[in-house]
């Protein structure tokens, strides 16, 4: 299973979107749950014409198997709580777009019942979740 992990905006602290990407990659890549189960990955966005390119924008995971998604998702949000204010983190599979608020045993449930089942029909939006359905 791909997954994609995006930062949006500043923190409290003014780092970048970037900082904050690169911030949350090193928490990843050092969290033994999420290495043993996913490879993980900086990737930078497109490059359009006249861009410089090179920033990284995505956290690319792939995960070995759908429980892993339940520890990916524990992963960022124990990230956000780490940090007195931090910057929102996405959490992309397949067009669908979850939001990780907090890390509570609710929290992730909702995340992995979101983003964990294939497609079998369109999927909506799960209340509290912070989910973002983008089809």
């Amino acid at each position: 299973m791909r997954v994609e992990i995006i930062v949006d905006g500043h923190d409290e602290e003014g780092n970048s979107s970037t900082a904050s990407l690169t911030s949350l990659y090193r928490w990843l890549a050092q969290d033994p749950e999420v290495a043993q189960q996913a490879e993980i990955s900086l990737d930078s966005g497109p490059v359009g014409a006249g861009d410089m390119g090179g920033a990284f924008e995505v956290i690319n995971a792939v995960l070995t198997h759908g429980i892993a998604l339940s520890s990916l998702a524990v992963a960022c949000a124990t990230w956000r709580s780490s940090r007195p204010t931090a910057p929102a983190v996405r959490i992309e599979i397949d067009g669908v777009t979850v939001t990780v608020e907090d890390g509570s045993p609710e929290a992730v449930r909702r995340i992995v019942d979101a983003l964990g089942e294939p497609l079998a029909e369109p999927r909506t939006p799960v209340s509290g979740a912070g989910t973002d359905a983008q089809q």
